[in-house]
């Protein structure tokens, strides 16, 4: 394995994003641009990495404006000044041109988790002439918060306001509801995992832990309303494979409700979907330490099946 470090001018403006490309030994069979989620950063995945190099795919990765390693070089951490949520497409398909410039004949495939599987939707859906097939875990969709906040009057005009400002009420607003469905809560982030310890592990990890704009949750507000509904997938090539997990006790999906909901979205336009949810498990089924051999196992096959095709 070797790893290259890559910095590109973000869409933003200000900032330069902070990106890596994990190469496997030998000849790769495939790239795989790894999306990552909210208030989190890509080496998070470095377990699901190693699944995919020691598979023979190359990974290109960044941290997004905002967030880790491109939001603590330039002291942004939280604060992505975008102009709307095109400013992180536009980043993802600048790290898209570095990596198939790199590797220009081997297929070229999605992998996105939470926010990353939103991000993952809505790029799709504006370039995803040659995307070979699409990951989407920890869908958000149906998700309660969101769905509240998107038509919130209140919201649009503290927005317009000052977007700067800390997000405060409306972050909570946002992800309200995210354990009450669950027993013996001992943090507000238990939605994030069954097993303790990988809650506590995103609560330790300094690139996890940061306060947020309103223009972050805005952008995040905004990407979901552009993705949840027929139009979004109309606009997703139906010549794309598209395989969904989550687990089936994750809030950001409706409990499981939301996998199918988008499924069935993407299946009525033509697209060849699979998924599969995970019973039990809450938000982050790749982390789990008894399950994520498993995640990533099917994540491989569903690259392995496509490649095959």
């Amino acid at each position: 394995m070797s790893i290259k470090e890559i910095s590109f001018a973000s869409a933003n403006g200000r900032d330069m994003v902070r990106a890596w490309a994990y190469s496997p030994l030998g000849t790769p069979r495939a790239i795989i641009q790894l999306i990552h989620g909210f208030g989190e950063h890509s080496r998070r995945y470095l377990h699901m990495i190693g699944k995919y190099l020691e598979a023979g795919f190359v990974v290109y990765a960044d941290d997004h404006i905002g967030h880790g390693k491109t939001g603590f070089d330039s002291n942004t951490m939280g604060e992505p000044h975008s102009v709307d949520y095109m400013t992180y497409l536009l980043d993802e398909r600048a790290l898209h041109d570095i990596a198939v410039a790199d590797y220009p004949d081997i297929p070229y495939f999605i992998f996105g988790h939470s926010w990353g599987s939103m991000l993952a939707r809505g790029y799709a859906a504006h370039y995803g002439d040659d995307i070979a097939g699409l990951m989407l875990c920890g869908l958000v969709s149906q998700m309660k918060g969101c769905d509240i906040e998107l038509n919130d009057p209140d919201f649009k005009a503290a927005f317009e306001a000052d977007p700067y400002t800390p997000a405060g009420e409306w972050f909570e607003k946002t992800f309200i509801g995210m354990t009450e469905r669950f027993e013996d809560v001992a943090s507000p982030s238990d939605w994030i995992a069954k097993d303790s310890r990988v809650v506590q592990d995103h609560g330790s990890d300094p690139f996890n832990t940061f306060n947020v704009t309103i223009q972050l949750v805005w952008d995040l507000v905004q990407l979901y309303g552009f993705i949840e509904n027929e139009e979004w997938a109309k606009k997703v090539p139906s010549n794309i494979p598209v395989y969904l997990i989550s687990g089936d006790q994750d809030p950001c999906g409706n409990y499981g409700e939301g996998l199918y909901h988008v499924a069935n979205l993407l299946a009525n336009s033509g697209n060849k979907v699979s998924v599969k949810a995970y019973s039990g498990y809450r938000h982050e089924i790749h982390n789990e330490p008894d399950l994520r051999d498993e995640v990533e196992q099917g994540l491989v096959e569903f690259v392995n099946g496509v490649l095959l095709d």
